[in-house]
């Protein structure tokens, strides 16, 4: 049923945004980040403990999951050996290649270490401004009564329907991005009619890192004390990872989300991109 609201689709969208801006988390998030799907034709699931410490910004998480800590990868034993070719082709000479013999190693991350956070907006957050007071002849700054920045619109917006997602009425929003779309990535919404805060988005690629970022992405939210979380992101189509590893039915979720009494005794860092390790990260 397409619904004919009293305000219309980009003040829904400005209203949203407000919301989202204006929502309120703990000083510290601890949480548990999820990541699942089939390896191959393997189901695989491995579970990180993280902490998003809202007072500097920083997410810190432990970089090796409960799974691997339970049961660690084997140390390679033995002599690593390559396999010597030569091609020929008429006309055209011989080439010589080295190829590594026996299967090709994998990282034991499916995804990479997620270095994540729940409290995520996808752009729906404004940003802060900060404006320097300007000064008088006398060289005292004057009194800021107010601050006016405008800009171009991000998207162009339309109301879909008014669908109810776990029973809660809701704003469905089609956006096009009407500049940098790698940036604004949203396109679609959906947001709660009472409260203006997200309950659910498809997003035209996620995170930071090829093939994550060129497919589509369907994204859950819970709302917590005012507060919207992502729940949970599923990818819409097959990811062709490094090392030949293919993933169907990719996802992450946000589990035991909670405000920890402590920060110590865990050992949280922020991983160190290596060649052998992958850092999943969300866009600043």
């Amino acid at each position: 049923m397409v619904a004919t609201p009293a305000i219309d689709a980009y003040e829904i969208w400005l209203r949203t945004r407000s919301a989202v801006t204006s929502a309120t988390y703990p000083s510290r998030i601890g949480y548990t980040i999820d990541v699942s799907g089939l390896d191959g034709s393997k189901p695989v699931a491995q579970h990180y403990r993280a902490v998003d410490d809202q007072s500097d910004g920083e997410v810190r998480v432990f970089p090796i999951s409960d799974e691997e800590l339970a049961a660690p990868p084997p140390v390679p034993h033995g002599v690593n050996f390559n396999l010597g070719l030569t091609l020929c082709i008429a006309k055209s000479g011989c080439d010589s290649y080295s190829v590594p013999a026996g299967k090709r190693p994998t990282a034991p991350d499916l995804l990479g270490v997620p270095l994540l956070t729940p409290a995520y907006a996808f752009g729906m957050r404004y940003r802060p401004v900060t404006v320097a007071a300007p000064s008088s002849s006398s060289g005292a700054p004057l009194r800021v009564i107010a601050t006016v920045s405008a800009q171009a619109p991000d998207y162009r917006v339309t109301l879909i329907d008014t669908p109810a997602i776990d029973g809660v009425a809701t704003y469905h929003l089609g956006l096009v991005a009407l500049r940098h779309p790698k940036d604004n990535r949203l396109r679609e919404l959906w947001v709660g009619e009472s409260d203006f805060l997200p309950r659910r988005a498809v997003v035209a690629g996620n995170f930071t890192l090829a093939p994550l970022v060129d497919v589509p992405w369907t994204v859950d939210f819970t709302v917590v004390d005012g507060a919207p979380y992502i729940e949970r992101e599923s990818a819409g189509a097959t990811l062709y990872m490094p090392h030949r590893r293919v993933v169907h039915d990719a996802a992450i979720g946000f589990q035991d989300i909670h405000e920890p009494e402590r920060i110590y005794g865990e050992p949280l860092v922020q991983p160190d991109a290596s060649e052998t390790t992958t850092i999943l990260t969300e866009p600043g």
